[in-house]
Parts: structure tokens; C-alpha cells; sequence
């Protein structure tokens, strides 16, 4: 199972009502966009939109989906033992509470009206009724809803392979939508009902715009007062009984939290280990936010008074998958009994602004990438007869031209080791993309080596050689190392494999040695290439080598890249 979808069956399923409602959201925002080319279009959009958005059948789902997040959300809010929450979490739990009350009068004065009074209230109609009268309540519905759903999306995708290089673009994004919408809906809603509007339009048009009777129109906002009473009242009951719940489980008496090099806490039972860290402001890293998606909170149990209560479904998948001992808990998960002992796993990191606040790929996070190393072969030699000055002027040519290769293939520098450097690809299509992406780089590097050649001939004895090494496989991102010094980089078996590639290649005097795995995934025709088989300290079998001589021949056509 993809790490994205890991969960109870509550997670997953409130998880995929809320995506089938931002489907509806984006499209509807889309929708809006529209109106920047004009009304005609808006309306064209809105026909194919509605066509699925008003049947039957999208109409159940909408239904449904609305209803089983509503549900779901708030039960997993009474769930919550510790309201010291990240930011992030509090804003979007805010903005949920705050959405019904804009959204429920809008559904009224839409769907609820065309299906009660049978008016059609398309764009001519809802632009001229909230222009300008309710176009500040529009506004704030739109962008509340919109940063709920996105803190919602961000926060369920930073978990994922290939998240980060996305992240630019999907940001981007965020932020253009609702603008896009909200200057498209505010332009049609001006020139609907502005001076110039009422010779220019037609008829239909005009019979479109025109409000419901005096009397229709005072039910209209009686079911939009009403419908906030049917949502809010039943809420503030139930608040109120969880407010009660907690004063019982105080006077209950309760459970103690030894942290192993950390405080000793005493706090009402119930609540789970995440959450009682957080009331008390002890560090303590969760990358997914509580939803046993990832392992980066766990603990170990040193000791316990009394039996802990059963792995959830949840718990014991994700434990499962990175091969868990035994006594190690997900702090989210945990709900302590009696008295308990723990130490915390994964240790915060060391200047961040705050234990509530961290960045997913500080703590780790999985992912399938290409590994691709380079070095200038011989380079010690060269340096011991040039000045300091010119062995950095000469190999901060080399990397700039790499680094330029690097990122024109989609890829980037991730740390210079000496005279080398180790660049990561990777792509959210899959390892196969990001290997030809990697491939693509090697051979761009080797024409960038060869235009550095030229420049610096005067200043070199004999041109600058390379050896490389390509592999892909799943590594561990995350920040390495401690205080200042920590560095975000990745780990793992594909990395200490394209490592000693790029050995192998310097002892068989070739420009690149890449794993077989690479090639394939590459699309590399290796019939005209070297094959070998070799031994790697470090794994239990020999690996087949694909030898490349000359970087030149990758700019054949044995490469296909789609």
C-alpha cells in the first residue's frame, strides 16, 4: 500500500471524501477563472460542469462525500485530548468550523432555490445577486475554503516521493486559482450590473438577472438562518459534552509519562502520547500530524504498570513496514494506562523555531530516486603544480558547468565532496524517469567537461578527465548531522552503490559505470556497451555493471527519453 493512503479505514475514507470535494472545489474555482475571458465562456463551462456536478449520481456523491467528512472530522476532533496544536492544524480545524457558516446559505440561495422555486440560477443570476451586496461573504467562503482544503493536501503529500520538486509549481498554483477566480466572478458581476450594462444586454439575459419574488426571497433567507441554527446548535451541544467528558476524565484521575532524558508528567487518561507531549511542550517530531501515516514519532516502551492497549489497524501497518521491534509505539497512536515509560526515537531537530513546526524532509522521508556521482580523475596530481587560486578557479568551472547540466535535466547538486560532486533525480512519473534524467545529465556533463576543456586549455597540461557512476533505487532523505553543521542530504543503498560506480569507473579508465537496474530503467540499449559483473562491499550479491567508455556515445540514439 502507497505510504499516502496508510490509516485506519476512517483516515482513508475521510481522506477520499475530502478529495472528491476538492475535485468539486477546483473546478468550480476553475469555473470562475473563466469569466476573465467572459461571461459566455463562464456559462459554456458551467453547462459541462453542472452536467455532471447536478445528475443524479454527482449529486449523491457530492451528498455523501460532504457528509461522511463533516462526520468523520468532528469525530476525529472529539478525539483530540491536547488542543496545543502545530498552527497549521488549528488553522485548518478553525476554517472547517467556519465553513458551514458561509457555505450553508450559499447551497441554499443555489441548489436549494432552483430546486424549491425552480429558478435558474446560473451565473447571470447569482453574480447579480451578490454584486455587491454579499461579495465580501463570497470572497471569504472562497478563500477559506480554499486554504482548508490546500494546508489539507500539503500536509497528506509532503509524505509522499518526488512531493518536494512539485512543491514550487503546486504552490504556484495555490496561489493563482483563487485569484484567477475571484477576478473572474468580480469582472461579470461589474459588467452585469454596471452603468453600461442595461442597453447592451438581451432580454434572456435580463430574465436571468432577475430576482425571485418579494416572498420567495423572505424564505430563501429564513432557510439560510435556519440551516446555521440545524448545524451550529447540535455542535455547541456536542462541544459541550466533550467539555464535560474532559472535566469527568480530570476527576477520574489519571495516567504518568516518564520521558527517558526528559520530564516526568502526570495528565487525565485518554489522551494520546503525541498529544500529551505536546500540553506539555516537549519536543516531539510527527511529520504526518497525528495520522500514522509515517513512523517519525515513535517511541520505545521502556516500562509500563499495566498492559498497553492493542496496535489499531493503522499502528500496526506502518510499524510493520519499517520492521519495528516489539516494544516500539507510535506516539500518536499510544493512549498510555497507568504508569509508562518512553523514549522518544526520532529526536527533534536542533534549531527549528518550535517542536510543533518542522519540515517533513528534516525528520525522513522515502523516496525512489537516481543517484549519480561525478569526480575529476587525477586531480590531486594536477592541483600539487597550480596555486591555491587556480585549483579552486579550475574546479569551480567544472561545477558550475556540471551544476548547470545537473539542473537542465531536472535534477540537482546535492553536496560537493573534493573535487566531485553527487547530484539526485527525482521524478513523480517513477525511478524510470529519473534514471533517464540522470543519464541525460551525464551525457550533458560531458559535453559541458569538454567546453571547459577548451576554455582552460592554456591553463591545463593535459584536459580534464571524469568518472562517474549511476544508480537508482529508494533512499531516506532527511537533515544529517548535528547543531549547525546538520545539512539536508539522502542515505541509503543506491547512494553507496553509485558511489562505488564511480570507483569502478575510475579503475576500468571509463566515463561511466551504471548499474544494469539503471540501464533498464534508463531505456539504455547496452548492446554496444561493456557489461560486467561486480562485486560491492555492502551488498550480498554482485551486481551486473554497464561500462560506457565515452560519454559522447550516449548522444546516439541507444537512449530513448520520453
Amino acid at each position: 500500500m502507497s505510504i499516502l493512503w496508510r490509516g485506519s479505514w476512517a483516515q482513508r475514507l475521510r481522506l477520499a471524501s475530502g478529495l472528491v470535494l476538492f475535485a468539486y472545489v477546483l473546478t468550480h474555482f476553475l469555473n470562475h477563472a473563466v469569466g476573465l475571458v467572459s461571461l459566455d465562456a463562464m456559462i459554456s463551462a458551467d453547462h459541462w460542469r453542472v452536467a455532471v456536478t447536478h445528475s443524479a449520481l454527482g449529486t449523491l456523491v457530492l451528498v455523501a462525500a460532504l457528509l461522511i467528512h463533516v462526520a468523520l472530522a468532528i469525530a476525529r476532533i472529539a478525539g483530540i485530548r491536547s488542543w496545543r496544536l502545530p498552527p497549521w492544524q488549528a488553522t485548518q480545524i478553525a476554517f472547517g468550523f467556519a465553513i458551514p457558516f458561509l457555505l450553508l446559505p450559499h447551497i441554499v440561495g443555489t441548489r436549494i432555490t432552483a430546486l424549491m422555486f425552480g429558478i435558474d440560477t446560473g451565473y447571470p443570476y447569482e453574480l447579480a445577486r451578490i454584486w455587491p451586496a454579499t461579495i465580501l461573504d463570497q470572497t471569504l467562503l472562497l478563500l477559506i475554503v480554499w486554504v482548508h482544503a490546500c494546508i489539507g493536501l500539503h500536509f497528506w503529500l509532503r509524505i509522499a516521493p518526488g512531493y518536494d520538486r512539485l512543491r514550487p509549481l503546486l504552490f504556484s498554483l495555490a496561489l493563482l486559482i483563487p485569484f484567477a477566480a475571484l477576478a473572474g466572478v468580480m469582472m461579470q458581476a461589474r459588467s452585469l450590473t454596471g452603468d453600461l450594462a442595461g442597453p447592451i444586454q438581451s432580454q434572456e439575459l435580463r430574465d436571468e438577472m432577475r430576482p425571485p419574488p418579494r416572498a420567495e426571497q423572505g424564505q430563501i433567507q429564513l432557510w439560510r438562518d435556519e440551516t446555521r441554527v440545524a448545524f451550529y446548535a447540535p455542535l455547541a451541544g456536542f462541544i459541550l459534552l466533550i467539555g464535560g467528558a474532559a472535566w469527568w476524565r480530570r476527576r477520574a484521575g489519571g495516567v504518568t509519562v516518564a520521558y527517558l532524558e526528559g520530564p516526568t508528567v502526570r495528565v487525565p487518561a485518554g489522551a494520546t502520547l503525541l498529544e500529551i507531549s505536546r500540553s506539555f511542550g516537549i519536543p516531539h517530531v510527527s511529520v504526518c500530524g497525528g495520522r500514522a501515516r509515517c513512523s517519525t514519532c515513535r517511541v520505545r516502551i521502556i516500562a509500563h504498570s499495566l498492559p498497553l492497549p492493542p496496535l489499531g489497524e493503522a499502528e500496526a501497518r506502518t510499524l510493520r513496514a519499517i520492521g519495528a521491534a516489539p516494544d516500539v509505539r507510535l506516539a500518536c497512536q499510544l493512549r498510555p494506562t497507568g504508569e509508562v515509560t518512553v523514549v522518544r526515537l526520532v529526536q527533534p531537530v536542533a534549531g527549528a523555531s518550535s517542536s510543533l513546526e518542522r519540515e517533513a524532509d528534516d525528520h525522513g522521508v522515502d523516496t525512489d530516486a537516481a543517484v549519480l556521482f561525478a569526480d575529476i580523475r587525477g586531480f590531486t596530481a594536477l592541483s600539487e603544480h597550480k596555486l591555491a587560486y587556480d585549483v579552486v578557479h579550475i574546479l569551480n568551472r567544472f561545477f558550475a558547468a556540471a551544476n548547470f547540466a545537473v539542473h537542465e535535466a531536472g535534477g540537482r547538486v546535492d553536496k560537493y565532496i573534493g573535487d566531485g560532486l553527487m547530484a539526485l533525480f527525482v521524478d513523480p512519473r517513477g525511478i524510470d524517469h529519473a534514471c533517464r534524467s540522470a543519464l541525460t545529465a551525464a551525457s550533458a556533463i560531458g559535453r559541458e567537461l569538454a567546453t571547459v576543456n577548451r576554455d582552460l586549455a592554456a591553463e591545463l597540461r593535459e584536459p580534464l578527465r571524469i568518472a562517474m557512476g549511476l544508480h537508482g533505487g529508494r533512499l531516506v532523505g532527511g537533515r544529517i548531522g548535528a547543531g549547525r553543521a546538520a545539512t539536508r542530504t539522502v542515505i541509503g543503498p543506491a547512494v553507496n552503490v553509485a558511489s562505488r560506480l564511480e570507483a569502478v569507473a575510475k579503475a576500468r579508465g571509463v566515463e561511466l559505470a551504471l548499474s544494469r537496474a539503471a540501464a533498464e530503467w534508463a531505456a539504455l540499449d547496452i548492446a554496444a556497451h561493456k557489461v560486467e559483473t561486480e562485486e560491492m562491499r555492502g551488498l550480498d550479491q554482485p551486481i551486473e555493471v554497464v561500462l560506457i567508455d565515452r560519454l559522447a556515445a550516449l548522444d546516439a540514439p541507444s537512449v530513448e527519453l520520453v
